[in-house]
């Protein structure tokens, strides 16, 4: 039996408590120190394990991020602290999962357009305390 696979369409973010019609994309990681253990010989003994870290991207319309500067303090969405909530649920009434990423800030804020383009989406790089899945 296969597991149900989530498209586009089953997918919301909700960040600061609101829901984001405007997200084009959604990236995150979690990542492991790890380092090998040497000893005798050249071949390591054992795998040893460190922090963990997280980090990600959002992408948004322009119009989404111009809230989110007003949101924050002195305007600075480099100083913006908040939750991300991803829902994922399907149309057919399955099993819905949800994702929490708590103290998201956002680490570089660039912005670029172009002629012909007909809309702005900025990619935000992220980082977060910690995740929360399948809540």
């Amino acid at each position: 039996m296969s597991k149900k696979q989530f498209g586009w369409k089953d997918f919301t973010l909700a960040y600061g408590g609101r829901i984001s019609e405007g997200v084009t994309g959604f990236e995150t990681s979690k990542k492991k120190e790890k380092k090998f253990l040497y000893g005798r010989g050249s071949d390591p003994h054992e795998i040893l394990s460190g922090n963990n870290s997280y980090e990600g991207k959002i992408k948004l319309w322009q119009s989404e991020v111009e809230r989110m500067i007003a949101d924050a303090p002195d305007n600075d969405i480099l100083k913006l602290r908040f939750n991300v909530t991803e829902a994922l649920v399907p149309e057919d009434g399955g099993q819905t999962v949800i994702n929490i990423y708590e103290d998201v800030e956002i680490t570089e804020y660039s912005k670029s357009f172009n002629q012909g383009d007909t809309n702005q989406i900025i990619e935000l790089p992220i980082m977060y305390l910690r995740q929360k899945l399948q809540q």
